[in-house]
């Protein structure tokens, strides 16, 4: 039997993590690494992004159903967003996720509590310095702490953009959520009416209609704040910002949960905070502009991670070895690892022992926070999911050369997003069928 996983880091946890089954079952387990967009043989299992799952539909078997009903799988732990949204395409399971991915907020917690700077700031903004709860409140700390970091005279706050077009396009969704995704809370219903639905779940599309909305306010209202951050920012890209932040370069940043571990280790060991993404203060809502004091947090998920997937006749093996991995006590053993992280449990958010980070006390209670505020259904019912649809790669190919257009100053926010809206219309008549799918690429039916 073979595994096919995109991740290395991902193939040398099933490599270890499959002896026990293989030793049990008699069969021999062999993990390579690699991307597979075509056809599975009957006994292998790939473990895919969940941004495949539309291109690789057709070709994917339903997950059966009596591994979603087995004890040792516990199928209804598995978190909301992840168990009936990512896993699903056109409302059939055909995926089991095995690894999710999560983005937090850093700050360096030492200068959040500098004299000079808190004094630089109120001056500024009239404000004080605090930890950023909206978007724009990173603007703000650019613009008023620029140059006068210690021992960082002229420097900038912020960190640098991501180099890779599809980091720049996940972090310039993760701003527009906020923007175009009014939250609901647990214990808040759906409203009626035939708007509910774009108002509480589309962020790349109209789910009544089909049509783009990345020409719309909030993907403008994002791409402004990207441009925005200009002159307190480095002006060359990274090919992972964090690590300004991580060599004592930047103020905030925005990093995958799998290197708080590596941060803590590093020279900023207990000299940094762990909060969860900013919002937006107001929603672009069907009906009009939504003003949100409170702030309005929306994650986005399924950017990154693992899904289980086999062929339409995969032997049942394949399913069962997929049941060995995702048993929360197997699957505990990825999350836990300080490199791999991704919750995707109800469970995970709980009182896991979070030993490998070797956060103190404070960092650990900030880090459990973080994760139910930004996973627990009991604080969010209706994340985003990352876009999925079959021709997600073209549609992404489209707006990323807009928007490092933008960002490299050939042209405004609304502009570029507007040429990057009319590319996706024109893709779209390639595609009869694109409603459902993109209603799919939501999780919707």
């Amino acid at each position: 039997m073979e595994v096919i996983a995109a991740s290395r880091k991902v193939a040398d946890w099933v490599l270890h993590t499959s002896k026990p089954w293989a030793r049990r079952n008699n069969r021999s387990v062999t993990v390579r690494t690699g991307v597979v967009q075509a056809k599975l043989d009957k006994n292998q299992v790939a473990l895919i992004p969940p941004k495949l799952l539309g291109t690789m539909a057709s070709l994917l078997g339903k997950v059966p159903g009596d591994l979603l009903a087995r004890q040792e799988v516990s199928w209804p732990d598995v978190l909301p967003v992840w168990r009936e949204r990512l896993s699903a395409w056109r409302g059939s399971i055909v995926a089991v996720p095995v690894q999710g991915d999560m983005w937090v907020q850093v700050i360096r917690s030492d200068w959040l509590a500098d004299d000079s700077l808190q004094n630089a700031h109120q001056k500024a903004t009239g404000k004080p310095l605090r930890v950023p709860r909206f978007w724009e409140e990173w603007v703000e700390l650019g613009k008023a702490l620029h140059g006068k970091l210690p021992a960082r005279a002229g420097a900038p706050v912020l960190p640098p953009l991501p180099q890779a077009p599809v980091d720049q396009l996940r972090l310039l969704r993760q701003v527009a959520a906020c923007f175009a995704v009014e939250r609901l809370a647990a214990g808040q219903r759906l409203r009626s009416g035939k708007e509910a639905e774009n108002n509480h779940y589309a962020l790349d599309f109209d789910l009544l209609t089909g049509k783009p909305k990345v020409g719309g306010q909030a993907f403008v209202q994002a791409l402004e704040w990207l441009t925005r951050q200009g002159p307190y920012r480095p002006s060359q890209t990274e090919s992972q910002p964090w690590q300004a932040f991580a060599r004592g370069e930047a103020m905030v940043a925005i990093v995958p949960a799998n290197i708080l571990g590596e941060l803590q280790r590093g020279p900023l060991r207990d000299r940094f905070d762990i909060h969860p993404l900013p919002g937006a203060d107001k929603v672009f809502l069907e009906e009009g502009l939504l003003q949100a004091g409170q702030g309005n947090a929306i994650p986005l998920v399924g950017s990154e991670g693992a899904m289980a997937v086999a062929d339409t006749g995969a032997e049942a093996a394949v399913w069962d070895l997929i049941a060995y991995l995702v048993q929360p006590k197997v699957q505990l053993d990825l999350v836990l690892d300080p490199k791999l992280g991704g919750p995707v449990r109800e469970q995970h958010l709980q009182g896991a022992p979070w030993d490998g980070l070797q956060l103190d006390a404070r960092r650990l209670a900030q880090w459990q926070s973080t994760l139910r505020a930004t996973l627990s259904p009991a604080e969010t019912v209706n994340p985003v999911v990352a876009l999925r649809t079959p021709d997600a790669d073209k549609l992404d190919a489209e707006l990323g050369k807009q928007v490092s257009a933008c960002l490299a100053g050939r042209g405004a926010p609304a502009e570029c997003l507007k040429a990057a809206a009319e590319a996706w219309t024109a893709l779209g008549r390639e595609r009869p069928e694109q409603l459902a799918e993109v209603r799919a690429s939501a999780g919707l039916t």
